[in-house]
């Protein structure tokens, strides 16, 4: 079974995100680089919380990043502007489903603690991967690979989930992509 969930998550390396792809992004990062980079940004909100006083399990944070997106191995990744609520909900539902069959109990907890968003370790990963795709969105204008307007417009994507590093670091982005598009 361990070498079936490593070639689960593998299918993640082959898989762009949509959203870059949409807005004309060539070579556009798969959904494990993002993974990758939603672990590394997540383990530096959980140095700030310790750094501040805060009690936070940061082995359960970077299992969260590592499951999050799991269920875009079945799915692939589909894009906000094509979310309904609708949608949102078949989706989970299928999730679920889908998740339950391939994920051992553990990682199927994490996954769905991610999901709720409740804890402060399923915050912290929500945080991090807004903070995550808008970095990426910076480093695509910085490179000269595309404008990515809707990304700077959509307010959603500061959801910084009442973590004051994740609000500082929000601000440094947008203070960047402020002098990058001027």
């Amino acid at each position: 079974a361990t070498v079936e969930l490593v070639q689960f998550f593998d299918r993640l390396a082959a898989l762009p995100r949509t959203g870059w792809l949409l807005r004309g992004v060539v070579d556009a990062e798969s959904i494990a680089e993002h993974s990758f980079g939603v672990c590394v940004v997540a383990a530096l909100l959980v140095d700030d919380l310790r750094a501040r006083g805060l009690e936070v399990d940061g082995e359960r944070v970077l299992r969260m990043a590592l499951v999050h997106d799991a269920a875009e191995a079945f799915t692939g990744d589909i894009p906000m502007p094509a979310k309904t609520e609708a949608l949102e909900q078949a989706l989970e539902d299928a999730e679920v489903t889908l998740l339950a069959r391939v994920l051992p109990a553990k990682e199927l907890a994490l996954w769905r603690e991610a999901e709720a968003g409740e804890t402060l370790e399923a915050r912290v990963v929500k945080a991090a991967d807004k903070l995550q795709m808008l970095v990426k969105a910076l480093t695509y204008e910085q490179q000269r690979r595309g404008r990515l307007d809707d990304f700077w417009k959509n307010t959603k994507n500061r959801r910084h989930m009442d973590l004051d590093y994740a609000r500082e670091l929000f601000a440094e982005i947008e203070r960047l992509a402020v002098i990058e598009r001027s």
